[in-house]
């Protein structure tokens, strides 16, 4: 039989290692965090931004964003060269038969660990480069489709 102390010793080196790798990853590999903030102008009254994200293997499901508040996510982005992340959404709000869509993150030329988006009815999402009001850099939406008559509140 074998020694316990020897297992003991040897279990305890594998989740040291085990800990710094997972650790060591953590650090080189860090989370990207995106912030969408619902900026659709009012008119009259302020609008509620319905939100729906998903990336090629994650579906983040349907989200309400009231007037100036905020949706947030996280992720790791994939480390395989070749197999970049990429996250997409798309936005209706009332009022407008529309869907619209933006790549909210490519890995290809996304180089923020903490990306936030405004979205508005008029540019279509501007990222937040720096606070202020000439920090912004505008988008417009990726590809728009008319909506189903009878649904206008959902994605």
């Amino acid at each position: 039989m074998a020694d316990p102390k020897a297992i003991t010793l040897k279990l305890s080196i594998l989740l040291i290692v085990m800990f710094n790798a997972r650790y060591t990853i953590s650090a080189i590999f860090p989370k990207v965090v995106v912030t969408i903030k619902n900026d659709i102008a009012p008119n009259p009254t302020p609008l509620d931004l319905n939100v729906h994200c998903k990336s090629k293997d994650d579906d983040l499901g349907f989200h309400t964003i009231k007037f100036r508040e905020i949706y947030m996510f996280s992720f790791r982005p994939n480390v395989i060269p070749d197999l970049n992340t990429l996250y997409w959404c798309s936005f209706t709000w009332k009022g407008s038969p529309y869907r619209h869509y933006l790549d909210i993150y490519d890995e290809r030329w996304d180089d923020c660990i903490h990306c936030n988006w405004k979205i508005n009815n008029t540019n279509g999402g501007c990222k937040v480069l720096k606070e202020g009001p000439n920090f912004d850099k505008c988008i417009h939406w990726k590809s728009v489709e008319l909506m189903d008559a009878n649904n206008t509140s959902k994605i």
